[in-house]
């Protein structure tokens, strides 16, 4: 069952491309997008957005851009404060400016902030005096693609991202991807800020030519620096960069190839990189597409001191997602624990959004994918952008306000709607984690797994026992084992005595009306060379009734009486079914399509010749039928014996008879009979 998730959904006045939660306070939330340089009328915007209630959203303030530029189609913040946060944005100039030379695609933004709520940790702000809200301010612009100097031409900014915040007031190293550009760039900058102006300091640019940078994502390592990791349709790089400044930068290294490559597999049929995150700084999470819709996966690349990387996990993602558009994580980690649990997020082309989760610990590496739930249909359009609120874990070991940790899960689409889900984290149960390092968690570690075992296993055995119930219920009612169910007292006699038909091969089968007919006819050609005993007159309104028990030996019906009946009564095909069970013997008359007649036949050779009686239930045990050709010369003979012994048959008649026959015994009652 799915589990309960709040939502809130606010619907604004322009398409929507972007967006990114303030990183020290999830309860805002920046969106951005617009209708272009287009003369439709639609706006170009940037909102802020309050989204500290689970069930609605409302509009803090906004920014009217410029009508005769580009929409917004990337936004990050990069920086925040009590009072306000800083955000940069992919912008494209109007056509005048880029005609003129120049394109500043990179816009920065500083944004007043109203009394927080609440802080990350789901502490409760002391002062929530009211704060007067300054107007939003432009803060600069600037153009860092080369592509974006000279003679207009296609380049936007693609990708726009920043590593994890670190600490308040603190710029996020931020790297940024062109698309469409005569040649590709992936450039990584540190963004600086101040009361009126904003300016980057470039760290890192690599030239991809004609190839796009699909994602981008940064991770800081302690007392280290950074990694940058970018992926393109078939490869992942990595480029490490030193948090010395004008310490001298490695070139970007290929971390991973997709086999796909390296075959003869046509490019339209190779797989696609969409998206990557960083889990770990030697992990990193990977969104493939499969070739022509036919659904996504999830990848772990495992880094190793190199830079080259192999893949250790691969999920297949529900099946409902054919293609997926966009990726996202939330790293729940207690402040003093490298332990984690990261919470995964995938929008797919129907903007249904896929929730998995992943645990890490130092010692056992990363677990298996745990899938958590799938929010279907949650915009009416394309869904564009998909992110997460930063995890601030609590500043002490016992909150007091526990029950308040969640995460916020934002997406906006081309339907102009922002969508917020809230997801309520509990206490970690894992063994491994101290009582002073509490973390918080979405599903319980190894819980789903353990659950998901447990179902798999009582299915099986249900499965299981169901089938050996019906196998001993289908031999109690074949006779070929004593009853310990008693199932056939609960069963209608039609279906009971359909079930307990004797087996009849289906090599058998086809020849017994040839060798049946065969006998009838030898019958009607040359009566007066078989005699056939006296049967008394029968009376028309039974054909198979059986006689007294009384009846004397001269009265016994024979083979040639049921031959001569099934002649008279060609309709449909019989089969004739000796069966010898020892003591007893009896003749059955069956149709050929496994059917048997009303009335049952046998002879018992204990109580006389010629007494017949209704049908009674026989074990059968392991019993094999033999046409009178495949029986062995001393089984011929056996039966000629007990065929005379009861009267079904004499020397007479000759085997003609016997040709159409089918002849059933108990394993061992032959071999017994022949051997006395």
């Amino acid at each position: 069952m799915s589990p309960h998730i709040s939502q809130s959904r606010k619907q604004l006045d322009y398409p929507l491309y972007a967006a990114d939660f303030d990183p020290l306070n999830p309860d805002f939330l920046l969106v951005g997008g617009g209708g272009g340089s287009s003369a439709t009328g639609v706006p170009n915007k940037i909102s802020l957005l309050d989204v500290s209630r689970p069930h609605s959203t409302a509009e803090i303030t906004d920014i009217e851009l410029a009508k005769d530029e580009d929409s917004v189609t990337t936004l990050a913040v990069t920086s925040s404060s009590e009072t306000s946060l800083t955000a940069i944005a992919g912008i494209n100039s109007s056509v005048a400016d880029q005609e003129s030379g120049k394109n500043d695609h990179l816009r920065s933004f500083r944004i007043s902030l109203p009394a927080r709520k609440r802080k990350a940790d789901g502490t409760q702000v002391c002062d929530e005096k009211p704060l007067t809200l300054l107007p939003p301010k432009a803060l600069g612009k600037t153009a860092l693609f080369t592509s974006a100097h000279g003679p207009r031409n296609e380049t936007y900014q693609r990708v726009l991202r920043s590593a994890p915040i670190q600490s308040a007031n603190e710029p996020r190293l931020t790297a940024i991807a062109s698309g469409l550009a005569p040649e590709n760039e992936v450039i990584a900058f540190q963004p600086v800020s101040n009361a009126l102006t904003s300016t980057v300091d470039e760290i890192s640019r690599i030239n991809l030519g004609k190839t796009e940078a699909a994602d981008v994502d940064i991770i800081a390592i302690k007392g280290v620096g950074h990694v940058l990791a970018y992926c393109t349709d078939d490869s992942v790089y990595v480029q490490r960069l030193p948090g010395t400044k004008g310490s001298k930068i490695d070139l970007p290294v290929r971390a991973y190839l997709s086999p796909s490559v390296t075959d003869s597999t046509a490019p339209k049929q190779r797989p696609k990189f969409r998206a990557l995150r960083f889990l770990t700084p030697e992990h990193i999470l990977l969104l493939q597409n499969r070739p022509a819709r036919t659904g996504a996966s999830l990848l772990v690349l495992k880094i190793n001191n190199t830079g080259s990387g192999h893949i250790t996990f691969i999920k297949h993602l529900n099946k409902a997602i054919k293609l997926a558009t966009g990726l996202d994580t939330a790293i729940l980690r207690p402040a003093s624990s490298e332990e984690f649990q990261a919470v995964i997020s995938v929008a797919s082309q129907d903007s249904s959004i896929d929730l998995l989760t992943i645990d890490y610990t130092p010692s056992t590496g990363l677990s298996a994918f745990r899938h958590y739930a799938l929010l279907r249909d949650v915009h009416s359009g394309p869904l564009t952008r998909l992110v997460f609120s930063n995890f601030i874990p609590p500043s002490s070991p016992e909150p007091k306000h526990a029950s308040s940790q969640r995460i916020k899960l934002a997406s906006v689409g081309l339907d102009k709607v922002v969508v917020v889900h809230t997801l309520p984290l509990r206490r970690s149960t894992s063994a491994s984690t101290s009582d002073q390092a509490h973390r918080f968690v979405l599903v319980q570690s190894g819980g789903s797994d353990a659950l998901q075992t447990t179902i798999s296993t009582f299915t099986a055995i249900v499965v299981v026992l169901l089938v050996a119930l019906l196998t001993q219920a289908f031999y109690e009612i074949r006779g070929i084992v004593p009853p310990r169910l008693g199932v056939a007292h609960y069963l209608p006699a039609n279906i009971r005595d359909s079930i307990g038909q004797p087996a009849i091969t289906s090599t058998t089968t086809p020849e017994i009306p040839v060798a049946l007919s065969a006998a009838i006819q030898a019958i009607q050609d040359e009566p007066s060379l078989i005699p056939v005993p006296e049967v008394p007159q029968e009376d028309s309104s039974s054909s198979y009734s059986p006689s007294s028990s009384s009846s004397t030996p001269d009265q016994a019906i024979s083979l040639m009486d049921l031959v001569s009946k099934i002649a008279s009564k060609p309709s449909t095909p019989k089969v004739i079914v000796v069966r010898n069970t020892g003591d007893d013997l009896s003749a059955e008359v069956h149709d050929h399509d496994g059917v048997s007649l009303p009335a049952v036949e046998v002879a018992k050779g204990e109580e006389g010749l010629g007494a017949w009686a209704e049908a009674e239930a026989v074990p059968r045990g392991e019993e094999k039928l033999k046409r009178w050709d495949e029986l062995s010369a001393k089984e011929k003979h056996g039966w000629k014996e007990k065929l005379k012994s009861t009267g079904f048959w004499v020397e007479q008649q000759g085997e003609t008879v016997l040709q159409g026959v089918l002849f059933s015994q108990l394993a061992g009652v032959v071999g017994d009979a022949l051997r006395n």
